[in-house]
C-alpha cells in the first residue's frame, strides 16, 4: 500500500492492465479490477469514482430527455460542475463573433449522491432562465472571476476616468493598425468615423448621458442617425463601455439612397455658362479664381466623367501635346495618393468629342484652389451650390457613364474609361439612370435601329420592283424574237 494520504489520491489517474479508469465503461463499475488489493483503500476511491461517473452519465440523460441543454460533468474527481452554452461574459467574444459561449460553471457541488441530485436542479433552473432569457452572470456563477472582477473594480474606481477626446486619440491609433495612412485611409477616418464621434461630448466620461447627447443631435429615420448608431457601438466596444441597449433604443433603419437628378446634355451645355457666373464680393468666398477657370474645370468633368479630386492629377502636358490627336486624358495617380475603387489603366476619350472645342479644353485653365485635395473638391461643391446649379459635380459623372450607354459603348469599356469595376459600373451608375434616360436610349437604340432597317427595306423593295419592270421587258423582248423566227420558218 502507498504511504500517500487516501484524501489527495487522484483515482482518474488509476489503470488496470494497461486500461485507463477514464476508458472503463462507468456502468461496470462493481467489475473494476485494480492492483491493489480488494480491500485497499485506494480500489474503494476508484470504484466510487467510477460510481459517480456512472450516476452522471444517466443523470445527462435524463436531463437530454427532458430537453434540458446545461448538463452536469465531473470537473474533478471530487466535484461536480455544470456545461452549457450561455451569453458571453463581459469581455469575451464567441466562436465567430457569436454572443453566446460555451462555459463550465463550478458551484462547489461534491461529487456524490447528494452533489448529483443538487447538480440536476441547478442545471434546470439555469435552463428555464435560458428559455425565459433571464440569465444574468451572478457573483455566485462567476465564483472567484466576480473576486476578481470586484477588485479590478475598487482600483478602477480610484483612477480618473478617461475623457471621450481621449478614447477618441485611442480609438485613433487602433485604427491607424489596420489601415494604411494615405489619402484614401485619411478619408475614411474622417467621413466614417470622426465625423460621426465629433458629436459626443470631448470633455465628458463615456457614458449614457454622453451617448444620449449626441444621439439626440440627428433626427430619427435619417442616415446621420443610422451611421451615427453603428458607429456609436463600435466605439462602446472598443472602450468596454455596455452601451448598446441605449443606443439600440435610438436605432432607425437604413434609409434608402436618395434619387440623384442626372442632367440631360442641353442642361450640362447651359450650366457651363452658369458655373462662370461673377458672384459678389460679399457673396461667396469661392472668388480667389477667375470665371474661365471654373468654367474649364466644369468642362473636363463634364466631358471624361472624372471623379472631383480627380481633377487636380490630370496629365496637362499629355493633354495638350500635338500627337493626342484624339484628346485623350491620363491622370497621374500619385497626386491623388490612390483612389477607392481603382486607377484607369487607358487614355479616357470624350464621349462627345465636339465638347472639347465647345468648353475650350485644349486652352487650359485650371482653378488655383489652395489647401489639401478635400478643401479644393470642397470649394467645387461650395460653387456649384452658389451659382443654383441643380446637380452636384458628381452628377457630371453620372451623366457620362449613361451617355456611354446611349451611344452604345461596350459595359467593359466605359468602366475602364470610369476607372473601376464591371460590377461597381453595374451596381452603383446604371442605377441612376431615371426613367427618362432609359426611354432615350430605347428610342435611340431600338426605334431609331427599326426607322433605319424600314427605310433599307423600302430601298430594296423600289431596287425589286426596277429589276421586275427590266426582266419583264426583257422577256417580251425575247418573245417578239420568238415570234419573228416561227413566222420565218412558215
Amino acid at each position: 500500500m502507498f504511504s500517500t494520504e487516501t484524501s489527495t489520491y487522484d483515482p482518474r489517474k488509476a489503470e488496470w492492465e494497461g486500461i485507463s479508469i477514464e476508458k472503463w465503461e462507468a456502468a461496470k463499475w462493481k467489475q473494476w479490477k485494480a492492483k491493489y488489493p480488494a480491500t485497499d483503500d485506494l480500489v474503494k476511491i476508484e470504484r466510487e469514482y467510477l460510481r459517480i461517473k456512472h450516476s452522471v452519465q444517466v443523470a445527462n440523460s435524463a436531463l437530454s430527455l427532458e430537453r434540458v441543454k446545461v448538463k452536469i460533468k465531473l470537473t474533478s474527481a471530487k466535484s461536480i460542475g455544470l456545461q452549457g452554452t450561455f451569453p458571453c461574459k463581459v469581455g469575451d467574444v464567441g466562436k465567430n463573433g457569436s454572443l453566446n459561449k460555451q462555459y463550465t460553471i463550478s458551484l462547489g457541488f461534491t461529487a456524490n449522491d447528494v452533489g448529483v441530485k443538487a447538480s440536476v436542479a441547478k442545471a434546470r433552473e439555469l435552463d428555464l432562465l435560458l428559455i425565459t432569457k433571464q440569465f444574468q452572470w451572478t457573483p455566485e456563477l462567476l465564483g472567484k472571476q466576480a473576486q476578481n472582477t470586484q477588485s479590478q473594480f475598487l482600483i478602477a474606481e480610484n483612477k480618473p476616468e478617461k475623457l471621450i477626446k481621449e478614447l477618441i486619440q485611442e480609438y485613433e491609433q487602433e485604427f491607424w493598425k489596420t489601415h494604411i495612412k494615405n489619402r484614401q485611409g485619411l478619408r475614411t477616418w474622417d467621413s466614417h468615423y470622426l465625423r460621426h464621434l465629433k458629436k459626443l461630448p470631448p470633455d465628458m466620461p463615456l457614458n449614457l448621458e454622453s451617448l444620449e447627447a449626441a444621439l439626440d443631435k440627428t433626427k430619427p429615420n435619417t442616415s446621420s442617425r443610422f451611421f451615427l448608431s453603428w458607429q456609436l457601438k463600435k466605439f462602446c466596444d472598443f472602450c468596454g463601455f455596455d452601451g448598446v441597449k441605449t443606443v439600440d433604443s435610438y436605432a432607425t433603419p437604413k434609409p434608402h439612397p436618395a434619387i440623384r437628378r442626372i442632367p440631360h446634355d442641353e442642361e450640362i451645355i447651359q450650366g457651363f455658362d452658369l458655373i462662370g457666373t461673377p458672384l459678389s464680393p460679399f457673396a461667396s468666398k469661392d472668388n480667389i479664381t477667375f470665371p474661365e477657370q471654373w468654367q474649364w474645370a466644369y468642362g473636363m468633368l463634364a466631358t471624361y466623367g472624372l471623379r472631383p479630386h480627380e481633377l487636380f492629377a490630370i496629365d496637362l502636358d499629355a493633354f495638350t501635346a500635338s500627337e493626342n490627336t484624339f484628346h485623350l486624358l491620363r491622370l497621374n495617380p500619385s497626386l491623388t495618393e490612390g483612389t477607392k475603387t481603382g486607377e484607369r489603366n487607358c487614355g479616357v476619350p470624350p464621349i462627345h468629342p465636339h465638347w472639347v472645342k465647345l468648353f475650350d479644353l485644349q486652352n487650359v485653365k485650371p482653378p488655383t484652389i489652395g489647401g489639401k485635395l478635400s478643401n479644393q473638391t470642397a470649394k467645387l461643391q461650395i460653387r456649384f451650390r452658389n451659382v443654383n446649379l441643380d446637380f452636384r459635380p458628381y452628377d457630371l459623372r453620372h451623366a457620362f457613364a449613361i451617355r456611354g450607354h446611349r451611344l452604345q459603348v461596350p459595359i467593359k469599356t466605359m468602366a475602364d474609361y470610369m476607372g473601376h469595376t464591371v460590377q461597381e459600373h453595374t451596381r452603383t451608375y446604371q442605377r441612376w439612370m431615371s426613367e427618362d434616360a432609359n426611354l432615350e436610349i430605347y428610342k435611340e437604340v431600338v426605334i431609331n435601329r427599326m426607322a433605319s432597317s424600314k427605310e433599307v427595306m423600302k430601298e430594296k423593295i423600289r431596287e425589286l420592283e426596277a429589276e421586275n419592270l427590266a426582266l419583264r421587258g426583257e422577256n417580251e423582248a425575247l418573245k417578239g424574237i420568238l415570234r419573228q423566227h416561227q413566222l420565218g420558218e412558215f
